[in-house]
Order: C-alpha cells, then structure tokens, then sequence
C-alpha cells in the first residue's frame, strides 16, 4: 500500500505537492532558525520546513513522507505490542495523518506555517517516545522524573505532541494489571498534572502566542476563522487514537487467531482505512488544474498553460454530453415550469466550468503568445465558485503572479509583503520580491533577497543568476520573465487598493485613460478585456488603439464577430470590411435564435454551445454576470 501511495502522489498530486513546497521556506540561516524556535513546538516546525522543502522534487518528497508514514505504522504495531488480529488498528492513525494532508484543496492557501506537510507525522512519531521509554524503566521515581522532564523539555520542542505523549505512556500504565496499584495511580496522574501545568508555566517565557493556544502548539498553524479549526482535526484525532490504543492494551486479546472471523475483522479494518483515506481525498479538478497551469505560469511555459486548460475542458466533453442527455429526459415528464426550473438548476452543477483563476491564467498565457484575440472566445469560459467551505481570495492564490506578469509589480510587491504578515515567509514571495527589485532596479533591495534564497538547497542557481542581471538593465530586459513583463509597463507607475479582487483590479487598470507610450502587447490585452467586461464604448476605443499599434491588417475573427454584433444592435453602419464567413456565420446565429424557443438561458447554454461555443456571439448573450473572487 505504501508503494501505491507514492505512485499516487507523484502521478496524480505532483503540483499539489509543488505547490506546499512553493508555499513553504526553509533557510540555512541562523536567524531563520532562531524565528523558528521563539514558539513551542518550534524545534518540530524545523524539522517539518526542512523536510518539506524536498517535495521540490516531488518524487523524493513523497518518497520520505510516505516512508515516515510506514515507520508510524510499523512503531505504532510494536509500542503499543498489537497482537497480529489488532494490527490493522495502526493502521487508523496513518490514515488521519494521510487525510489531514490530502483533505486540505483550497485550504492549503490559509496555512500560516510551513511545516504542516511534515511535522504531524514528525510529531506523531516523537509522541510514541515517552510510552517506549518508560515501559523500559523499573523504579517509579524514574518514570515520574522523565515525565517531568520530557513535558517540560519537550513542550518547549515538540508542542502538543510531547504531553500528548506523556498522556498515552499515563493511559497504558492506568490499564497495565501487571504493576502495582500506587504506579498505576501515580504515574497517569502525574501525567495529566504535568500536561496542564507545564504549559502554563512555560508560556512566561514566551511572548508571540496566546495562552489559550498553548495546548495546540506543533499542530498546523492555520486561519483564525472558526471552520478552519476543522482542518486541525484529523491530527488530533490521530492522537485520540493514540489514548484509545494504549487503553486497549489491558484488554485480554486472543493471541493469534487465525479463524475466519479474525480474518474478516481485520480485513474490513483495512478496507474501512483506506475507504477514510479515498472518501476524504480532495480530488477536484478545477483545483488540480488551476495548481498545474499555476505552475507553468511560475515557469513561462505558456504552452503548457493552454495545454492544461484545454485537458481539463476536454476530459469532461462525455460527462456535459450524458449530463445533457438525462436532463434532457427529465424535462420531458416534468409537468411544469416550477418543476423544469428545478431540474435545470440541480444539473446546472453537473456541467464543466472552469473557475475565473483558469480563465485569467488561460488569458494570460494567450496574450503572452499572441494568441488571444485569435483563441480566447473560442475557448470554453465561466465563473464556477471554488469547490470549498470559503471561496479563497484570487489575490491571495494567484494575485502575486498575475500582478507581475502584467506590468503592475508594486501590486504584486504589496501583495508579497501582506503574504508574509498573513502567512510568513515562503520560496514564492521571495522569488517574486527579488523580481520585482531586478525589474525596477533596486540593487541593494534584490540583494537582500539573493541573499536569503542562497541559504536554500534548490533555489540558490536561480538566486545567483538574478545577482548578474540587477545591475544590468540590457541583460535583464533580455532574460525571461522580464522580456515579457516590461512591454506591460508603459504605464505612469502607481499601486491603489485592489480590496482583494484582482480581476476587477486588472480590468480597471486596462480599462483607464490609453497611456501615452503603449505598447502593442498593452492594446492587445486591453482590447481583450474590453470584450470580455463587454462594453460597447470601450471596445470601439480601445480596438482603434488595438489597430494603430498593432499595425493590424487582418482583424481575428472573434474581433470581427464583435464588431458585427455591436454594429446590429447599435444599429449603426459598419464600414470595415468582413470576412463573408464572418458574416455568415452571424446570420446562421440569427437563424437559429428566430427558429428556437429559449426558455431560460441556463437550460439553453448547453446545445448554443454545441453549435457557437466558438462565437463571440456566445460569449456575449451567454457569459453575463461572471462571478469573481
């Protein structure tokens, strides 16, 4: 099962994986280790933002989890000395661990540690040490002694992990007949005493966490907001399972029994784990796609990035095509309208759209192509809300990237700099600050950060490389990604609060007064938005500076259907020349509208798709009110 797991992570979550690493930062600093260390717990976060680091590669990254995840099993069997027709139950604690991590989706955005990849399983590991130790001591004093020595040493290092410990090695004495009645009493009393006590006396020598929070210290530091504390969940419970087990140890057990009853008890233990650890798995599709194209975009492979989008609009053509079909079938036998609106709205989720983060990083990968005048209404569009208990806001997944790659580098500054107050310090917001230094040429600032991401395994040759460009504006504005930003910035440079909505941000930025240096690559992005947001006015101003800078002689098609379209219901004289397919194709539009009904058009998006999906015509009456986060 093992192998498996590892196959899985790396064939199917590799950019979930890329994406805590991007999230996390580990340094080979003093001063890094020291912030690490200023809280309880800290020596575990240490060890988990080390660790973490590797899933840069995500082959050896899952690699070391899943063998830390086997070493949890197989101590887990031995510690707690489970007979072989209990040793299906560590496999419980293993499965929360797994649960914890792959559960998360879009929750990943709201961790405000960098070790909550790693550091359950470090600390769940660490937490089987008190219970393994002191079952190897005779004297009572002795295992009052390390008690008291581990909660207090190990609270400062571990968290909750060590007293969680302290709990466990208490419970399995309470329950152990073999020893006198005072150690029974004794040593789970002491336990408890010293797991309420000890934090409360160690908080004093700290200042950068709340009391109440001292019994959650070492578990993943995650939002303030109270329906994220159920992220938190499946490690404590993981821990609970750790009590349960060693209370379990003073039941009698049968030894081996290898009868039939055994057997099925203990294969339905396995099935029961790993249908937890399957029903639990964030596994949706939007999400995975919108970390792979996040990706690309980190690498200008902008190819991949419609590649990626296209996979994902494909791969659900069958699932639109039954969905179709049996909706179809019920609005047959409906007897009402009541009853046919109800069975539009409960299909409406059945049917692909992708989420606006798709849709700004498809857009962005065809402007920096040339592509998206030519392709983007072609492409299939839509608004679907993030498949989360909270819809995370696009400045905080996406808002650094978009910022930057579209000339507005002191939003995406701003943005790195509310990332780190938020959620500390990460390889993304280091990368993205040295950026932004190189690119508005501060060479002592871009220092600052090539110096801290020389202290890193897998980012010092990148570091390295920005040095040589800081201070040399001609090298820079030849190397990727700057060639492509700097077109974008032809603009008088200012920053405004964006009230985290980076699509209406960037919409009224290329929507503001035509800067007097635009480039081509502006006009073009700012003729697609204008299309997009569908305002008349603004399309005709803008396709004219579209025109002039591009030294167009051949408009797109999608430009040419827009053209046509605003022209019919201005009624107005268009005078630029068509394409007669262009203009056939508006009037086979025109026909098919006159020659069927539409009821709601929710019910009628699927079959206009079929036939002028690829239309700007589409877009415009089917595409309206397109939510944004």
């Amino acid at each position: 099962m093992a192998a498996i797991l590892w196959c899985v992570l790396v064939l199917k979550e590799q950019f979930f994986l890329y994406k805590v690493e991007d999230l996390s930062v580990f340094l080979f600093d003093k001063l890094f280790i020291a912030e690490c260390l200023k809280t309880p717990g800290g020596f575990l976060g240490l060890a988990g933002s080390f660790l973490t680091q590797f899933l840069h590669l995500p082959w050896l990254g899952a690699l070391l989890w899943v063998l830390l995840l086997l070493i949890a099993y197989q101590l887990t069997i031995r510690v707690f000395n489970l007979p072989e027709n209990r040793r299906p139950l560590a496999l419980i604690p293993v499965a929360l661990l797994i649960i914890g991590n792959m559960s998360l989706g879009y929750g990943v955005f709201l961790m405000r540690s960098q070790d909550h990849f790693f550091a359950p399983v470090l600390g769940y590991l660490i937490s089987l040490i008190p219970l393994s130790a002191a079952g190897r001591m005779k004297a009572l004093w002795s295992k009052i002694l390390f008690l008291a020595v581990w909660t207090t040493a190990g609270f400062a290092l571990f968290g909750t992990f060590a007293f969680t410990g302290a709990i466990v090695c208490g419970c399995a004495t309470l329950v152990n007949s073999g020893l006198p009645r005072r150690e029974r009493i004794t040593v789970p009393v002491s336990a408890l005493i010293l797991s309420l006590l000890v934090p409360l006396v160690i908080y004093s020598a700290y200042t950068s966490y709340k009391l109440t929070d001292s019994w959650i210290m070492g578990l993943p530091s995650i939002s303030s907001d109270s329906w994220t504390h159920a992220m938190r969940a499946p490690f404590q419970l993981s821990l609970l399972c750790q009590i349960l087990l060693a209370l379990g140890t003073g039941l009698k057990s049968s030894g081996q029994d290898d009868s039939t009853k055994s057997i099925i008890t203990r294969s339905l233990t396995y099935i029961a784990a790993i249908a937890m650890v399957w029903g639990f798995w964030y596994r949706d599709c939007n999400f995975h796609t919108e970390l792979e194209m996040s990706y690309a975009v980190d690498r200008y492979d902008w190819n991949h990035v419609i590649k990626t989008y296209q996979k994902a609009v494909d791969s659900h053509k069958k699932a639109d095509e039954k969905a179709f079909e049996s909706r179809s079938r019920k609005i047959e036998s409906a007897r009402s309208n009541d009853e046919i609106d109800e069975i539009v709205e409960r299909y409406s989720s059945r049917f692909f759209e992708p989420t606006r983060s798709m849709i700004l990083y498809r857009d962005l990968a065809l402007l920096k192509t040339n592509r998206a005048l030519k392709e983007a209404f072609t492409m299939k569009d839509g608004s679907r809300m993030q498949n989360s208990r909270t819809q995370i806001p696009m400045a905080w997944q996406s808002g650094k990237q978009l910022y930057f790659q579209y000339g507005l580098v002191n939003m995406c500054y701003r943005w790195c700099l509310e990332d780190v107050i938020e959620h500390n310090w990460s390889f993304s917001t280091l990368r993205y600050m040295t950026m932004h230094s190189v690119i508005m040429q501060e060479p002592d600032l871009a220092e600052k950060y090539i110096s801290k991401l020389e202290k890193t395994i897998f980012y010092r040759k990148w570091a390295r490389s920005q040095r040589t460009l800081k201070s040399d504006r001609d090298a820079m504005a030849a190397a990727a990604p700057y060639k492509s930003v700097l077109p974008y910035m032809c603009f008088e440079n200012r920053m405004s609060n964006d009230m985290i909505k980076t699509e209406a941000y960037l919409i009224n930025h290329f929507m503001e007064e035509e800067p007097e240096l635009a480039t081509p690559e502006y006009d073009r992005a700012a003729l697609l938005i204008a299309m997009r947001i569908q305002d008349i006015n603004r399309f005709w101003e803008r396709l004219r500076y579209y025109i002039n800078s591009n030294h167009v002689r051949e408009l797109p098609r999608s430009v040419q259907e827009a053209m046509i379209l605003y022209s019919s219901l201005r009624k107005t004289q268009l005078d630029y020349p068509l394409d007669e397919q262009v203009r056939r194709g508006y009037d086979s539009f025109n026909q098919y509208v006159s020659s069927h009904s539409i009821r709601s058009m929710k019910e009628a998006s699927y079959p206009f798709c079929q036939r002028f999906g690829k239309t700007f015509y589409y877009y415009y009456y089917f595409m309206r009110d397109l939510n944004t986060y």
